[in-house]
């Protein structure tokens, strides 16, 4: 009776939420005409930890508490979403078509690296 080997390669993959930043013209090395289009990682912004003070009755800790998360969906800067630069692409305008990206500033993707390949899949 023989054995048999069976052997998984295990793909560690990785799913990242990006956005168009910006998009510029720019030349290259050589001097091609390329787009040079800058990604931003959106990652939801953690909650919040609001600590109480004990000696303040619980009426007030908990107005400060309301008080505080309405000045949080209010303020710049304060939303459920920051944003962290990421990655930078130089390509001419066969290399973005090849890689059937056609980006504009704001438009979402998911970002999936695997096994050495990234994917843009749109949002």
């Amino acid at each position: 009776m023989a054995a048999v080997l069976i052997t998984a390669k295990a793909m560690i993959s990785s799913k990242i939420r990006i956005k168009v930043q910006s998009v510029r013209s720019v030349k290259d090395a050589e001097g091609r005409e390329c787009f040079q289009i800058d990604f931003v990682e959106v990652r939801q912004r953690p909650p919040m930890v609001m600590m109480s003070n004990p000696e303040v009755p619980d009426e007030i800790n908990q107005m400060v508490v309301q008080v505080t998360k309405s000045f949080q969906g209010v303020l710049p800067g304060m939303g459920k979403d920051y944003e962290q630069m990421k990655l930078t692409l130089i390509m001419t305008g066969e290399e973005l078509e090849s890689f059937r990206l056609k980006p504009y500033p704001n438009q979402l993707y998911e970002l999936i690296i695997t096994d050495g390949a990234l994917t843009f899949a749109e949002l």
